[in-house]
């Protein structure tokens, strides 16, 4: 099974308020109080392809499960089973919870500037349920609005920030497939100021 959280889906933002004092430097290192997140980047479309493709695998099979939560199942027995196998396969989810990973890296691809992410469960969780931490700009904002309220993902916005969230990981993972299929409308955005570097300043700081 895959947890499902009792959660009532909303939207609640402001356009107009959204933070636009994002620097290079700022995305690079961090810019909120949120546990550890570290940048993702730049990521490539191909890239965000893969990660989805590997979190689908693993949400089908956690879904096939009889256990309360299948994707802490399948984690667990992988890490008891070889480290380095768990470690391989947690690198490939930039080690991001299962669920969550695949949207965060298709946000990122989409270039707005994420800083949280929790998939939630039944174990040692840090959010009550499934949420991404993202800051868009207003016109990819206005984008990922419509790409969230068709996956059934809510939106709530604190200090100009947003957190995107779900009754379950499945409705995330299908918005960063969402994400993934409009990749040409975000491609044709300006990009925000806040990229310009970005991978420098990341190799810079040893984040990257």
């Amino acid at each position: 099974m895959i947890p499902e959280f009792d959660v009532e889906i909303g939207y609640d933002y402001e356009l107009a308020d959204l933070r636009t004092d994002l620097t290079t430097e700022k995305v690079a290192a961090g810019f909120v109080e949120h546990h550890d997140y570290q940048c993702l980047g730049l990521p490539s479309w191909g890239e965000v392809a893969e990660c989805l493709a590997r979190e689908a695998e693993i949400l089908e099979r956690a879904a096939r499960s009889n256990e309360p939560d299948g994707i802490e199942e399948i984690l667990t027995a992988v890490q008891e089973e070889d480290d380095v196998e768990f470690a391989e396969l947690m690198s490939g989810f930039h080690w991001n919870d299962i669920g969550v990973a695949g949207v965060s890296l298709a946000l990122c691809a989409a270039r707005t500037a994420t800083f949280y992410s929790c998939s939630s469960g039944l174990g040692n969780h840090h959010a009550k349920y499934p949420m991404v931490g993202v800051i868009p700009d207003a016109e990819r904002a206005a984008l990922i609005v419509k790409l969230a309220e068709r996956a059934g993902c809510g939106i709530g916005q604190q200090w100009g920030r947003w957190y995107v969230y779900a009754k379950s990981v499945t409705a995330l993972h299908a918005l960063g497939q969402s994400i993934l299929e409009h990749r040409e409308a975000f491609d044709v955005m300006p990009r925000p100021t806040w990229v310009e570097g970005l991978e420098e300043e990341l190799e810079r700081i040893g984040n990257y």
